[in-house]
């Protein structure tokens, strides 16, 4: 069965390293019928990245697995393990946006020292990782509930 790709850094590759932009192998996804080879392979409807992923679940139905159609309340658990995840990736995507932000500047051929000074006192990055932290925390927290609840 073919696996859909996704970029390094959107996906925890434990298995190997992958360099920024390259496409690494996420488990369990399937590439729909049809779909376009390669790295375009979004356009067909199907979503490839994780953070993507993430988001859809707000507005699309997931099946249940047949292990969580078993736990007591599982499907209220979900929904607020659901949020987590998405609220989870918000934050890293403004990390993200920052350190991407902070790169550009630093690329810049006119380069001014005040442009530094201006990326250096946005503290506005330090409130998305606390929002981070209390995200995952929240996360791990409803994980270890759901885990006790299941046989």
């Amino acid at each position: 069965m073919a696996q859909r790709g996704v970029r390094a850094g959107e996906y925890y590759a434990s298995q190997r390293e992958a360099a920024p932009g390259q496409i690494v192998e996420m488990p369990g996804e399937p590439v729909p019928t049809g779909a376009p080879a390669g790295p375009e392979r979004r356009g067909s409807g199907g979503r490839r990245r994780v953070s993507d992923r993430l988001l859809d679940r707000a507005t699309r139905e997931y099946a249940q697995t047949p292990v969580l159609s078993t736990v007591r309340d599982a499907q209220t658990t979900m929904l607020f393990v659901d949020d987590d995840l998405r609220e989870t990736a918000l934050a890293i995507g403004r990390i993200e946006s920052y350190l991407v932000g902070a790169l550009k500047t630093l690329e810049r051929r006119d380069l001014r020292r005040a442009d530094v000074v201006a990326v250096a006192n946005d503290s506005s990055v330090l409130d998305h990782l606390d929002h981070l932290n209390e995200t995952v925390e929240s996360l791990r927290r409803r994980l270890g509930r759901l885990a006790l609840r299941m046989r």
